[in-house]
């Protein structure tokens, strides 16, 4: 299990000097959800600070969507007892996206509203990141969500500008599969919340997660050879855009939005 907690250390590191998401001064909000991603996201970024030669601060922000009080007193608990300066912020979010008005496509509307919520706290601490806990899979999918979904080619990026530059998004764990999350929550003990959500269960990623899991389980090679495609592209072998027939062209977009999706379902 070392090796396991190893390796994500060693992916986060690249990551972040890859990409280039981290630097000393940095104000950072983490977006946390309760989840392992972003439970793990924030731990991982704390004990960062004792091996690197560089400092930076972290502020937790948890939107707690509405469905139980349990779920944000947990995490508010495991904040407070780990020293952790914090955020929670409680809201009907995920209530309201359920509604009898919004039955079609709540993930987007929830998440739309989580996201913005998570900008403004951002902005009001003085933070000019914002870390959310995506990980290698949660990349990969979100891109089969543009394609599918979208008829687009766009997914996430590690590291991505926002108002000018005034914030920018950073995901620490690009490169980490989810199960090794997993894992490595397991081995540390972290007190990983059930995503209470009724449609966690039923959603557009939940569909292409099992897809791409059946292609995975016959060839482990195929994840990465996707996430390097995603980089990797030949314009030429791909055919030219068709004329767009009056405004179905942007309304195809479904619930992609108006644009590549930042995360239709999931804000961590």
């Amino acid at each position: 299990m070392a090796f396991v907690d190893q390796e994500v250390k060693r992916l986060l590191g690249k990551a972040i000097h890859h990409y280039g998401l981290i630097c000393s001064g940095d104000r950072i909000a983490v977006a946390v959800s309760g989840g392992k991603d972003s439970m793990l996201l924030l731990w991982l970024l704390r004990e960062r600070l004792r091996r690197v030669p560089i400092s930076y601060d972290l502020v937790a922000i948890h939107v707690d969507p509405g469905f139980d009080t349990v779920t944000a007193d947990r995490i508010e608990a495991f904040l407070q007892a780990e020293g952790f300066q914090y955020e929670i912020l409680r809201t009907d979010f995920g209530v309201r996206a359920h509604g009898p008005e919004n039955r079609e496509n709540p993930c987007f509307l929830c998440a739309r509203l989580r996201r913005s919520a998570l900008f403004k706290k951002a902005r009001e601490l003085g933070c000019g990141k914002l870390a959310f806990g995506h990980n290698l899979d949660d990349m990969i999918e979100t891109f089969f969500i543009n394609i599918c979904y979208g008829a687009q080619v766009a997914g996430m990026v590690p590291n991505q500008e926002f108002f000018g530059g005034e914030i920018r998004v950073i995901r620490p764990l690009a490169l980490v599969k989810a199960g090794s999350i997993q894992k490595m929550c397991r081995n540390l003990g972290l007190p990983i919340q059930t995503n209470t959500c009724p449609s966690a269960a039923r959603n557009q990623r939940s569909e292409i997660r099992n897809m791409l899991d059946g292609l995975y389980r016959k060839n482990p090679k195929v994840r990465g050879n996707i996430f390097h495609a995603m980089s990797n592209i030949n314009l030429e072998y791909l055919p030219p855009g068709l004329p767009a027939r009056g405004k179905r062209g942007a309304s195809e977009k479904t619930s992609a939005g108006n644009g590549p999706s930042f995360d239709t379902e999931r804000v961590e």
